[in-house]
């Protein structure tokens, strides 16, 4: 099962660390995963939030976050300076 809201997805991410934060974080990152959040209807401050709950969880589980990676969507680094933190 696909979480459903913004506060399943922080859930989900919450258990992420490791090789599968990484795989999950990368994968996130991209504008398929986007276009499918808002083809479940979430709205851009929604999309924004799941994207830097991903970027937290880095934080959370010390590890570096990917960048440069090819095809992404957004600087997780990036995400996270512009919302102040």
């Amino acid at each position: 099962m696909s979480p459903q809201t913004v506060d399943e997805w922080g859930a989900y991410i919450a258990r992420l660390e490791g090789d599968e934060l990484w795989s999950k974080a990368v994968a996130a990152n991209s504008l398929e995963f986007v276009q499918v959040l808002q083809q479940e209807g979430f709205e851009p401050p929604s999309i924004t939030e799941i994207l830097a709950m991903m970027a937290r969880q880095f934080i959370v589980t010390d590890q570096a976050m990917p960048v440069d990676m090819p095809g992404q969507y957004l600087s997780y680094p990036a995400l996270l300076e512009s919302l102040g933190e």
